[in-house]
Formats: structure tokens, C-alpha cells, sequence
């Protein structure tokens, strides 16, 4: 059986009587056929072996779909796809397994349905999937807080854990192997690799499998990199919103902590903080921990910030929120302070407990209308299309690791093509004054664009900020949230040119890792969709200048034109384009 997407360019193809898979683009088979786990979910949820079950393929069903979603790097969004079901009936079993394959133009994904009449323990599905063995892969080592870099080897050295998503190249085809969809019904997995193999393991225990089981999706997004970068399936694949999402707004964050560890609780450098940012035109200010030693002046700081137009976030460990009951008593405290959301930290696990902490902390701060900000979490599977008041996840070693260590230009130059394909990424970008950075302050500008965030917390000082007025001026125009995303050049890193766009106007970050060189970037996204490819816009474009300094330039330039810029070692440009 041969389930082809929409452009005929992805297929699944499916044996139904021993279950096996195998996932092609245009001819290249990326995945090589590999035994999906029904026995085994046959045998550890119904008690029986899957041989003697009656097996059915169901029809084909079409699927087009258009959402919209307040943030994210499309805000109106496009699902096409064709899927069946096949079921595995035992007369013995008291239930059967569903197969549920779906293929989409940029990808494959499959889940498993349990039906039943009880509660089991039940330790994971186990999907193995098999890769041809000249595959070369990206993958970042396994920590709970998944806050490590990639390593780019061949799969065959590949063994251990690692944090998903899984960036692939098989031949000219790229793979990226994630998940969609996993919550407290489940948990999250992570990808074991050996002997060219991928499996989704869950956390070290079990699983209470509530039937009837739905697991979380299982997705391979292949095609080239743009294909991969540009991609939603892993939104797609979410049903939602669960809750109203009226009162999402996404924005730029002035964050104190980064810069000045000891100010959440020193109120008079808050409120230069809000200043600053009324006068940027920034939407928040997030006041970090420490700031509960000066509990009884939080109102008047909220109210400070909410006279400028400015809108507060607070920061909360995770444990002061781990019960019912304190949700109920802290987040209705905070929420009658004027608070706009909460950053919750320090949750640092993926197994079911913690997964059911995620759901019940975001149903809890919906009715507060709380935006929520995950920090020390998780890799995010799409739930923020279930809950759009959900704007971030860390789950990625960022900013804040300049403090203790440093970030390398190929770890910034991988993200792109890995970590924040799936969903938002609460990096901190645009740090200027890292003593350990190798970056330069080009390159650290362009992130406020190559790294899509809808709560976009700029980690620097304010003084580093106002001390550089090119950076200043772009950073008061880029938006945190975007209608279209294009991958205009790059690879995996190396190198990374994004292009977003919002409303009129084009966003574009360079990023670099290695020598000086030349990057040309192809402007042909400035003629997408009904715009005409010939019209002139100005391209501003804040660039490295020699000395460490920033530079502002502007060109006029067509769709049907290319940029050649100098881009310094372990450089970068912004560039903001305007009619």
C-alpha cells in the first residue's frame, strides 16, 4: 500500500500484514522499511499476540484544512494530506490497534489507537525506524532540560540519546524526525539511536495507558531545507484552539537578568527597564526571579509599566505551581496585580507526570488569561496550537549560557535547521556584551529574525542596547511575530539567511559560522505570492563594519536581484525591507 501527498512527491509505504513502513521523496527512500510495534502494543495492552488479528485498510481520506494562529512563523496556515487507517481486530484481544498514516506535501506521520475497556501500564510504543546507512545526522545529546549543541557523524556512529527533533541527509533529501501532539496522556519521547536506527523512547518507567490510547504522532518532515525550516506539520498534525485566543498578543521583551543577575527585585532599575521599553515600543518587561522579596510592591510596579503602554510577565518555579491549589491561589494573585503572564521554570523532566503539569498549568492560566512562557522544558510538539496563550518554550541552550560557558556560531547556525523547525524558541538573542562570545554583533542582531520566538526576549542591557542606535533602531521595528517564513540560503552550521514577513514589510537575518566570506542572498522572496518580482524596495541592512562596530546601509533592489554582503568571520547582517 502506497499513500502518496498531495504534490506526489512524499510517499508511505505501508505492508498491512507485517506492518512495516517506509517513507520516499521524489524516488529516494529516507526511511527504509521498518516493523511498526503493533504486537508489541497487541501483546502489552490486550495480552495477545498479534498473529491470527484481521487486518482492514480503510479509504483514503482527503484532508485541507486551513487555521490561523496568532504567532509562529505563519500566522494563516495550510494543511493538505491524504490519510488511512489500518486496523488490527483479534477475536481474543477485547480491543484492536489503528495504525493512522497520514502523508502531507513536506512530510509522513503515523500514530497508534488502543481501544479497550481499562487502565494499563503500558512502557512506550518503541518505533524504530531504519535509516540507509551512509545517512549523515545532526543530533543534540539527551539532558532533561535539552539544552545541549548537535553533533554532526555519520549514523552509523550514532548511538544513545538524544534530543529530538533529528536532522538527517540521505542522499539529496533531508529528514527531520520529531513528534506532534504529546501531553499528559503520554509523554514525551527521546530518540535512541544504534545500528542506523532511530527509536522514540519514552522516559525510563511506565506509562498509565487510559483506553481508548491515542499516541502522540510520529513525523518525518523530508524534502530540502527550506521544506524543512518552512515547515508546520508538527502544528498541523495539534487539533485546536482549546481556549479563546482573543487576548494573545505576541512581543519584544525587555529582560533584565541576563545582564544584571541581582535586578528582578531592585524595582527602581524595573522601571528603567519599562521605560526603555515604552520608548522602544516593546511590548513586555519580564521581571525574573527574585522579584517575591518584594511581593507587596509588585502592583504598583505593574501598574507603573501598564501607564506606558507596557505589560508585565513574572517568573515562577514550577513547584509553587505544581498543585491545584496553589495554581488557583497564584495565578488568580497575580492575574488581579495586572500581570499579562508567567515565565514557569525548572521543570527539567518528559515523562508523563510532568507532561500532565504542562496541560493542567496551561488549561489553569487560560482562565486567568495568562500568558505562559515554558522555561527549563521540554521540545515543543505542537500544543500551542491547542493552547495559543502557550508563546514559548526554552528547551534549547541559548543566551543565558554565555554566563557560565559560551555558545558556538555552528550551534546558532544548526537551530534553524533543527530545534526550532517544531516550535517556538525562547533563545534570548541579540547579546552584545558576552565576554565569551565568538560571535560579532552583526551576527547577534540577525537572530532577532533567524530565531522565531513570539515572546522575543532581547537578553542585553538596556544601556548595551542604547549604547549601539543601528542595532536600537532595527530592534524597535522587527516584529515577534510573522505571516510567511522563507529559508533563503544555508546549511546546517554553516551558515543560515531567514527571510519573514510581516504584514508590508520583509524581515532577513544572516548568521555565519567560519571564515569571512561573501553571502549572496537571492531576493526572490520579495516577489511571493501576488507581488511583483520587478517592483523596487529599499533594503535597510545593518551590517558588521570593522572594530566591532555596526554599520546601516540602504539599496534599492528588486525580487529579480541578489545581495552580495561582506560578512565578517562568524559574522551576520539584518536587513529590513520597505516600499
Amino acid at each position: 500500500m502506497e499513500l502518496t501527498g498531495p504534490d506526489g512527491a512524499t510517499a508511505a509505504v505501508f505492508d498491512p500484514e507485517d506492518a512495516t513502513l517506509a517513507v520516499e521523496r521524489d524516488g529516494t527512500t529516507v526511511v527504509t522499511p521498518s516493523e511498526l510495534p503493533v504486537e508489541r502494543l497487541s501483546r502489552e495492552l490486550h495480552g495477545v499476540d498479534w498473529t491470527g488479528a484481521d487486518v482492514s485498510v480503510g479509504d483514503a481520506t482527503e484532508i485541507e484544512e486551513t487555521y490561523e494562529m496568532p504567532k509562529g512563523k505563519a500566522r494563516e496556515r495550510a494543511h493538505r494530506a491524504v490519510e488511512r487507517t489500518v486496523t488490527y481486530d483479534h477475536p481474543d484481544a477485547g480491543g484492536v490497534v489503528e495504525v493512522q498514516l497520514r502523508a502531507a506535501a513536506e512530510g509522513v506521520a503515523f500514530r497508534y489507537r488502543v481501544t479497550g475497556d481499562a487502565m494499563e501500564i503500558h512502557t512506550g510504543d518503541g518505533t524504530t525506524l531504519s535509516l540507509p546507512r551512509d545517512t549523515v545526522s545532526w543530533l543534540i545529546p539527551f539532558d532533561h532540560a535539552h539544552e545541549a549543541s548537535a553533533r554532526q557523524q555519520p549514523i552509523v556512529e550514532t548511538e544513545g540519546e538524544y534530543c529530538p527533533p533529528g536532522l538527517f541527509r540521505v542522499d539529496d533529501q533531508w529528514l527531520l524526525l520529531t513528534e506532534a501532539g504529546a501531553d499528559g496522556d503520554y509523554a514525551t519521547s527521546r530518540l535512541v539511536a544504534g545500528e542506523s536506527k532511530m527509536t522514540f523512547g519514552v522516559p525510563a518507567g511506565h506509562l498509565n495507558a487510559h483506553f481508548p490510547l491515542e499516541t502522540p504522532w510520529r513525523v518525518a518532515v523530508v524534502g530540502d531545507l527550506a521544506t524543512v525550516v518552512e515547515s508546520t506539520l508538527v502544528t498541523d498534525l495539534v487539533g485546536g484552539p482549546a481556549v479563546d485566543d482573543e487576548w494573545v498578543e505576541p512581543g519584544r521583551v525587555a529582560w533584565s537578568w541576563w545582564s544584571e543577575s541581582d535586578s528582578p527585585d531592585d524595582f527602581d532599575r524595573q522601571r528603567e527597564y519599562i521605560d526603555y521599553a515604552a520608548e522602544r515600543g516593546w511590548e513586555y518587561v519580564l521581571v525574573d526571579a527574585g522579584w517575591p522579596r518584594r511581593r507587596d510592591e509588585v502592583p504598583d510596579l505593574i501598574e507603573y509599566a501598564n501607564e506606558r503602554g507596557v505589560d508585565v510577565f513574572l517568573w515562577s518555579h514550577w513547584t509553587d505551581l505544581n498543585t491545584g491549589r496553589k495554581r488557583e491561589e497564584r495565578l488568580g494573585t497575580w492575574a488581579d496585580w495586572g500581570a499579562a503572564g508567567i515565565k514557569v521554570d525548572f521543570m527539567d523532566h518528559d515523562d508523563q507526570g510532568r507532561m500532565q503539569f504542562y496541560d493542567a498549568l496551561a488549561e489553569d492560566a487560560a482562565e486567568y488569561e495568562l500568558l505562559v512562557n515554558f522555561h527549563g522544558s521540554v521540545v515543543p510538539t505542537g500544543l500551542q496550537r491547542r493552547y495559543p496563550h502557550v508563546m514559548t518554550y526554552e528547551g534549547v541552550m541559548g543566551a543565558e549560557y554565555y554566563k557560565w560557558s559560551t555558545v558556538t556560531p555552528e550551534h546558532n547556525c544548526t537551530l534553524p535547521f533543527t530545534r526550532n523547525v517544531v516550535g517556538p524558541m525562547d533563545y534570548t538573542p541579540v547579546t552584545f556584551s558576552a565576554d565569551a562570545a565568538q560571535t560579532t554583533p552583526g551576527h547577534e542582531l540577525a537572530l532577532s529574525v533567524v530565531f522565531e520566538s513570539p515572546l522575543q526576549h532581547f537578553a542585553d542591557s538596556v544601556d548595551e542596547y542604547a549604547a549601539r542606535p543601528e542595532a536600537e533602531g532595527f530592534l524597535e521595528t522587527v516584529p515577534a511575530a510573522w505571516d510567511e517564513t522563507r529559508l533563503v540560503g544555508g546549511h546546517p552550521g554553516v551558515e543560515a539567511t531567514v527571510a519573514r514577513r510581516d504584514g508590508d514589510e520583509w524581515f532577513l537575518g544572516t548568521i555565519t559560522a567560519g571564515p569571512q566570506r561573501i553571502v549572496t542572498v537571492d531576493c526572490a522572496f520579495l516577489g511571493s505570492g501576488e507581488a511583483d518580482p520587478s517592483e523596487t524596495w529599499t533594503a535597510h541592512v545593518v551590517r558588521d563594519e570593522t572594530g566591532g562596530a555596526l554599520a546601516s546601509e540602504e539599496w534599492p533592489v528588486t525580487g529579480e536581484e541578489a545581495l552580495d554582503i561582506v560578512v565578517p568571520e562568524n559574522g551576520g547582517f539584518a536587513a529590513r525591507f520597505t516600499q
